[in-house]
């Protein structure tokens, strides 16, 4: 069990060493502060609110900066009198707050900690995303804690987390899943998606089926593997990657029209809503979805593993038999198929990827969004 001092170092560790693109005027606050906050917080993430727990964002603004009239995708609205930060008054005003749009806005300059207001959006971070996407603008990257549950912490940049405390331990996380790690490497072998395109694609889906909450895994595949004796896809369809016949569509980098990114991957996010897993090839055409693995979990032998940390190293702690049948159900089906990818993401919010590389399924865990 870590300790809340832990978090808060790994914060620091991180933002400070590995160069996380942060607001001007803006960070985290300084430690013996944010260790305050975030005791108030996780008391506040027990209390109930007519049998629901919240979930909210607080952010460190200094009332008086310039940034908060920058902010162009919303409103900053301030209280008439600064309310001291409390676990009471937290727990009285989190279910006003939507983690999607809104910010509890935090003023750290004083030694009383006070409640100064909101940042609020006119529209969602999602449609944001798409509108950056097309015009170039972005949301801004600002240093956040989300309070996701009973116990559970977020220290994010925007909406990325970089590290969690729950229950008492801590997570982290990786955003170079999809650029710069083998699974970055299979995916684009024989594929014609550019990167940035894969990115775009695959950061739309997994947001989409995280907000969804049900959990849900994809298998990428080999695109002549067309017929695979090992699974049943129950609902079969056959629609090429962003509803385009053209061949170069894959490769037209930043030319190809975000809405149809958009529209596709929306497609497909929600078909992971279908008990089964939905089916792409590495040009992300689909094939269908609600597919079986016909690879018997229980007589299977036990792949030889490899789990990836977020630092690049492996975790011998981590065994096969630690995850429920979604997930072995994907370990094997990457064994047996070299070249797959399967992406899992659990009702609980994590996201994991595998495949087989060198004859050992390699498996990389708390895979998160990349930074755009």
């Amino acid at each position: 069990m870590e300790d809340i001092k832990d978090f808060i170092r790994e914060i620091y560790d991180i933002t400070t060493k590995n160069g996380q693109c942060i607001e001007k005027d803006q960070n985290f606050p300084e430690s013996c502060l944010l260790e305050k906050v975030c005791k108030i917080l996780l008391y506040a993430s027990t209390m109930r609110e007519e049998g629901r727990y919240s979930s909210f964002r607080v952010c460190f603004i200094n009332p008086k900066s310039d940034f908060l009239k920058s902010y162009i995708y919303s409103h900053t609205v301030l209280f008439d009198n600064p309310i001291p930060f409390s676990t009471k008054e937290i727990h009285r005003l989190a279910p006003a707050i939507n983690p999607n749009i809104s910010y509890l806005l935090l003023d750290i300059s004083k030694e009383t900690i006070n409640i100064i207001g909101f940042i609020t959006a006119y529209t969602t971070w999602e449609r944001i995303q798409v509108k950056e996407i097309k015009n170039g603008n972005r949301m801004p990257m600002i240093p956040n804690i989300l309070v996701n549950g009973p116990g559970e912490l977020k220290a994010c940049i925007g909406e990325s987390p970089i590290v969690s405390f729950q229950w008492g331990n801590l997570i982290h996380y990786r955003t170079d899943t999809f650029t710069s790690t083998i699974i970055a490497k299979v995916l684009c072998e024989g594929s014609s998606v550019s990167e940035k395109n894969r990115v775009k694609f695959l950061w739309r889906v997994l947001r989409n089926v995280l907000s969804y909450g049900h959990g849900g895994h994809i298998y990428i595949i080999p695109n002549d593997a067309k017929d695979i004796p090992i699974i049943r896809i129950k609902y079969k369809l056959h629609c090429p990657f962003m509803f385009s016949s053209s061949s170069d569509t894959h490769g037209m980098d930043g030319k190809i029209a975000d809405k149809d990114i958009i529209t596709y991957a929306n497609l497909i996010s929600k078909f992971t809503s279908v008990d089964g897993a939905v089916v792409l090839t590495k040009n992300f055409d689909l094939l269908g979805f609600g597919a079986e693995t016909l690879v018997n979990t229980i007589d299977s032998t036990e792949p030889d593993m490899c789990f990836i940390d977020y630092d690049g190293t492996e975790n011998t702690n981590k065994k096969y038999n630690d995850n429920g049948m979604r997930h072995r159900s994907c370990y094997l089906f990457c064994n047996s198929f070299e070249g797959t990818v399967a992406l899992i993401v659990s009702h609980d919010g994590f996201i994991k990827a595998c495949t087989k590389y060198n004859g050992k399924l390699v498996v990389y865990d708390s895979v998160s969004l990349p930074l755009f």
